[in-house]
């Protein structure tokens, strides 16, 4: 397990710092040190929603940039230090129509979401990106086009 820190959901849709536990890195993971994370109404909802009851943790956050802190060693796409953007979708089944053409957002088996969603190797729920560290699989984080200031990134992509 990789420990790092995040804002969770608390009581009176509150965010409280905490420790968080990630997944220690698959072979075809990236490690992300979130930088800046687009704050959206979902996430809003999703906090005022889940009350801080005691039910799975909620830490909110799904889009996301930052840098590559480490690789699995099956990543060919990224090295350590690549700017990155992350969104709402972090896996999905790989197998049905819509994933194999690329619409993992029409995943059959419905995608694995950036928070609130369970992993499909250990069931664990995922956190999200109010974090300082994000794990992800290679084919779901994206690259920062040269340029584009990562800070007005991450809210773009909630747009």
């Amino acid at each position: 397990m990789r420990t790092t820190v995040g804002w969770r959901a608390g009581p009176g849709a509150t965010l409280l710092r905490a420790p968080l536990e990630r997944r220690a890195l698959r072979p075809d993971d990236v490690a992300v040190r979130v930088d800046y994370c687009g704050v959206c109404h979902t996430d809003l909802q999703a906090v005022t929603g889940h009350g801080g009851s005691s039910g799975a943790p909620l830490v909110p956050g799904h889009e996301f940039t930052g840098v590559v802190s480490d690789v699995g060693p099956e990543v060919t796409r990224f090295a350590v230090g690549d700017p990155v953007a992350v969104g709402n979708i972090v896996d999905s089944c790989g197998e049905c129509a819509m994933c194999r053409s690329g619409q993992e957002n029409f995943c059959h088996a419905f995608p694995t979401l950036t928070y609130g969603g369970v992993d499909r190797h250990d069931g664990s729920t995922t956190l999200g990106g109010y974090a300082r560290e994000y794990v992800v699989r290679e084919k779901f984080a994206y690259p920062l086009p040269a340029g584009l200031d990562p800070a007005a990134a991450a809210p773009l992509l909630c747009a």
